[in-house]
């Protein structure tokens, strides 16, 4: 049985972006697309080379599994590549609808990192205010070096990049109000990213360690003026 055009040209497509590698011009200019783009466009290459594969194994498996049968016909790739298709949506469809039916059953009880979820765990919150404390103790160790200044952002040398990441398994980066002082008491110095939940810990620049839910820490970075 001949294999069909399109089959030809997508081996052909995901055989050159699999052997594609980085090449150096000496002397010469390069272009590439940003990191980002890089990242999307080899994540679906990847996919579509699998689709291609998993069509090819229908195929095959179903016109050996058919033969001696003649009511039932063969599969070109054509066919096969459809058919995996459909099967694919129905796959990404039947999971959407169990992650719907779990968030409903247990309302708040997830939290999005990343692509994926995790259960909100309470005994998860004393690793989290340690992490927290940790960094408010580099920052009131530097603010107290710079007469009360705490440091002007979180990409400076002065504090460790390690106690800018919080305890979960991306290493989000905390959330910091740059340029306060110790006289700002009231104000939000860092708190949580979005990912923890509705319920994050914020740390004020008094050094006091609060358990707020999103409104509220939203209500407090907006009724804190910086002075």
């Amino acid at each position: 049985m001949q294999m069909s055009r399109a089959f030809k040209a997508g081996c052909a497509i995901i055989l050159i972006s699999l052997v594609a590698i980085n090449q150096s011009h000496a002397g010469m200019p390069s272009f590439a697309l940003r990191d980002i783009y890089r990242l999307r466009f080899q994540e679906l290459s990847f996919f579509i080379f699998l689709l291609i594969v998993c069509a090819v194994l229908f195929q095959v498996m179903w016109n050996y599994a058919t033969k001696g049968f003649d009511s039932l016909p063969s599969l070109n790739f054509r066919r096969s590549l459809c058919l995996a298709t459909l099967f694919g949506l129905l796959m990404l469809l039947i999971l959407t609808m169990i992650s719907g039916i779990r968030e409903v059953l247990t309302p708040g009880a997830w939290r999005k990192q990343g692509s994926t979820y995790r259960l909100n765990d309470p005994a998860q919150q004393p690793a989290r205010k340690r992490s927290i404390e940790h960094l408010r103790l580099a920052l009131f160790d530097y603010a107290r070096t710079h007469e009360g200044r705490f440091p002007p952002h979180d990409f400076g040398r002065e504090v460790p990049e390690k106690l800018w990441e919080s305890p979960d398994q991306l290493g989000s980066h905390y959330v910091y109000s740059g340029g306060l002082t110790t006289n700002n008491t009231n104000s939000v110095l860092a708190f949580e990213p979005p990912n923890f939940g509705d319920q994050r810990f914020i740390l004020l620049g008094s050094g006091e360690i609060s358990l707020l839910s999103t409104d509220q820490i939203e209500a407090k970075l907006q009724s804190a003026p910086r002075k």
